[in-house]
Order: C-alpha cells, then structure tokens, then sequence
C-alpha cells in the first residue's frame, strides 16, 4: 500500500482514491459501532446528538460544572486521605499507650509548640512541664509501626533536657552531644551457635545533621560484628545500659532505626543508622515519667518491712 501511494500516475490516482474512499467507510462503521450507541446516565454521547441537542454556550457551562465537581471530589479525596492517616496515627497511640500501661509505665502525651531554625536537628519545646509530672532527663519517644502497620513499638525520641512549669525542652537523638546506649538485634553469636548475642555501642547523632545527613552514628562496636550479621537493615534497639558517656536513662527495647551501612576502622566499627522517624515531621509525642503514687506506695510497703525481712509492729520491740 505504501508502494501504491507513491506512485503518480493517472491510473493509480483512482486506485489511491478508492483505498481511500474503503478507508473512509471502515472507519465511519468503526465511529458508528463505537459512539453511537454509547450513552452515559440516559444520554447520548455521540458527536452528532450532542451537537444537535446543545449548542456552544450550554456544552461550554456543562463543561465548566463538570470541571468544578471534579476539582471538589479531588479537595474531599485529600480531605479523606488525611482523616485516615490522622485515624491511623490515633489508633497506634491509644494501642502504645495500653501497652506501656500493662507495662506499669506512664505516659504522658505533649504537642511540639516550637522549634528553632538555629537548633532544628537538636532540641524542640513541648506544651508540658513540671506540673505535668516531667522532670529532667525523662524519656522521650513516640509509637511508629515496624514490620506491620498494626504491629506498632516505641521510637526514641530524645530527653527532656529542661523543665518549666507547664513547657518543656526536648533533646532530640539527633544531636551529637546526646549519646545512647544501643544494640543491634538479632545478631548470630557464631557461626556455629543458634544463638544470639548483643552487638552494642553508642548512638548518637551525626555531626552535621540535617537535611543532608539524615542518618545516626552507633559507634564503638567490635570489629567482627559485620561477621555476626550486623549488615543493612538490621534493627537497631536501645539498651538501656549506660557508661561514662551514657547515663543510662533511657529504658531499653526503644527501637532508634535501620543499619544503613558498615565501616571498620583501625580499633573497632561504625554503623550508620536510619532513623526509624521522621524527626521533621514530629508533632506529638509521649513522655515517659516516674509514677510518684507508685513510688509512694513501694516506700510504704519497703517501710514497713523490718532488718530480718519481718513486719514491724508498732509498739512491740520484739
């Protein structure tokens, strides 16, 4: 056919138009088969029909209506999207605090109400304080689903560095200067051991962190730990063991982040952790005091218990 219509003569001029006239036909019958008898909500919408029952102006503000109601079922899918993100972020807080709650640990919820540019990666204000029940060094963290969206454990956060009345500041894990105790789990303790063993070091922020270094530093590990698995993707959990340069106060089990990489230096390793969170987009989080009514309660029993481990009677010195 190409060969055909590249030919010039008289003769071939009247084959060209009538492969083109075939062409006309198959393609009207095709138009036909296909549009006009497709009709949408009991209307026509064929070329022909339309044309015949509206003019410009009525298909141009059908248009512009059609136009409208799609922008505002766009705005309500946004609108439903953020419920469901908003409804699934409330689910996993009520489920973290049931859990801590069977753990005998409380917790108490606060908003971010200010964060400095100047100290963006390190230290952020919450709206609760010492008449909350805060005090210096508690832990910070909040609920993140790992694995499973239903399957959902503590994230570090930081410590509450200062207290006020009814604000508080927060240090976050992202600053250099705040060190934790941490451990990579499920490390194989050998090779031929089923066993596991715990690959521990300290974990702190990355020099520099911000927008382009978004990662955490667990240092001091042993050299061997690439031999027992410490690889990417490993989980990285806090220990709550503490040393000259950790204090110890955070509980352990708080999951901190995702080995990224592994180097070994000269005298032992370093791991390059992704966090577990998104420390730019935190607005809630749970701090975890001391229950004081708790406290008092274990004094009073410890209190009535004498030297040999027998209950004091008053008045009997027996």
């Amino acid at each position: 056919m190409v060969w055909v219509f590249t030919l010039k003569s008289k003769d071939i001029r009247a084959v060209q138009s009538k492969i083109l006239g075939l062409f006309g036909i198959v393609y009207e019958s095709i138009d036909y088969l296909t549009f006009e008898q497709d009709i949408v909500n009991g209307e026509p919408i064929s070329i022909s029909e339309i044309s015949r029952k509206y003019n410009k102006k009525e298909l141009e503000t059908r248009y512009n209506k059609l136009l409208l109601d799609l922008y505002e079922l766009r705005a309500w899918k946004s609108q439903i999207d953020l419920l469901r993100e908003e409804n699934i972020e409330l689910k996993r807080s009520l489920n973290f605090v049931e859990f801590k709650k069977r753990q005998s640990q409380k917790l108490v919820a606060a908003r971010v109400i200010n964060r400095p540019s100047s100290t963006w990666w390190k230290t952020f204000v919450i709206d609760r304080g010492s008449d909350d029940g805060l005090e210096l060094n508690d832990p910070v963290m909040t609920p993140v689903a790992v694995d499973r969206a239903e399957q959902v454990e503590g994230a570090l956060v930081g410590k509450v560095m200062n207290v006020g009345k009814s604000q508080s500041t927060v240090v976050l894990v992202t600053d250099s200067e705040c060190k934790v105790g941490a451990y990579v789990h499920g490390v194989f303790a050998g090779e031929n051991d089923k066993g596991l063993e715990r690959v521990q070091g300290i974990l702190s922020g990355a020099p520099g962190a911000g927008r382009d270094v978004t990662y955490l530093m667990l240092q001091n590990l042993p050299k061997e730990a690439d031999r027992f698995g410490v690889s990417a993707g490993a989980k990285v959990y806090s220990s709550g063991v503490g040393n000259a340069e950790v204090s110890g106060i955070f509980p352990p089990g708080l999951i901190l982040g995702y080995v990224k990489e592994f180097e070994v230096g000269d005298f032992d390793a370093v791991a390059r952790v992704q966090p577990a969170i998104n420390f730019n987009q935190l607005s809630y989080i749970f701090v975890l005091v001391t229950d004081q009514n708790r406290e008092v309660e274990l004094g009073l029993n410890v209190g009535d218990i004498g030297v040999e481990g027998l209950p004091n009677v008053k008045g009997d010195n027996n």
